[in-house]
């Protein structure tokens, strides 16, 4: 069950080493939908917590009091929502803290850019329609419900996410659909591109081998399909199979979108290479 706490910070305006926005706002730390693969648990913030990532969410709920006296101070021109948390998971229907940051951004006339897989984000068409938000990074997938139980089993379900961009599309909202994680073997990456035609472009993101639970996740991959476990065991250990395995993978990619006249871009981590992760 998840714990929820009301608490308070000292700032919310944190400088960020992602390339979409001079500081990053997460209005809560934790998160409900307790993605097996996700980055934040390797944070070293996150580490420090009592409770295991998906358990407990602290809700910082005077963020936006703090935004307010922020912007004032650093001026900033670009900001990132959601580095290490989901803006818009069930409790900000509560706490609206999420919908009060746009609502200051958007009267500072400050641009921001947004990570989600939540579509509960659609309870903010109207801000999102003032014209600041410059991107959504929509995370999507696809691979059966029994795999969907091993890696997100708290997260909206994936065709609710399909239908929701195809909504921030229709309402002329900028949308990437953000393919996250490519799970090799798992991931059904079949008529992607047609799934989102008003979409100009998709981005792909390769599952990081480097995060400090991939045994965890290959050792629950292979309680559920014992023949995927030698194969995940040789992308931890074997470079060649590794490079060869991506490879063959962003092939399949670029040709589905070259027939389909778009553009993409994928993100493969290299291999072996220790994962970091240095913002708060």
């Amino acid at each position: 069950m998840t714990e929820f706490n009301e608490v308070k910070i000292k700032r919310i305006l944190n400088q960020t080493s992602i390339d979409l926005g001079e500081y990053v706002i997460n209005p809560f730390m934790g998160c409900e939908f307790s993605c097996l693969y996700c980055y934040v648990r390797s944070n070293r913030v996150v580490a420090r917590k009592n409770k295991p990532w998906g358990e407990y969410v602290d809700m910082r709920v005077n963020a936006p009091e703090l935004l307010e006296r922020e912007i004032a101070s650093k001026k900033p021109k670009t900001v990132l929502l959601g580095s290490t948390t989901e803006c818009f998971q069930p409790i900000e229907r509560k706490y609206r803290i999420s919908g009060k940051v746009l609502e200051i951004l958007n009267k500072h006339k400050i641009n921001y850019v947004i990570l989600t897989r939540s579509p509960y984000i659609l309870d903010y068409i109207s801000l999102l329609k003032e014209g600041y938000c410059k991107n959504i990074y929509f995370t999507i997938n696809k691979f059966s419900p029994g795999f969907k139980e091993i890696f997100e089993p708290k997260s909206p379900a994936l065709e609710a996410r399909d239908e929701a961009i195809a909504r921030l599309l229709d309402e002329s909202i900028p949308v990437i659909p953000y393919f996250s994680p490519i799970i090799p073997w798992i991931s059904d990456l079949s008529g992607i591109f047609g799934r989102f035609e008003k979409a100009g472009s998709l981005e792909f993101e390769c599952l990081n081998f480097n995060i400090n639970n991939i045994t965890e996740i290959i050792n629950k991959i292979a309680l559920f399909e014992p023949s995927l476990r030698d194969k995940y065991e040789n992308m931890v250990k074997n470079r060649l199979f590794y490079a060869q395995t991506w490879r063959d993978i962003e092939k399949n990619i670029a040709e589905q979108a070259k027939n389909s006249k778009k553009s993409y871009n994928i993100y493969i981590h290299k291999f072996g290479d220790y994962f970091k992760n240095t913002y708060l």
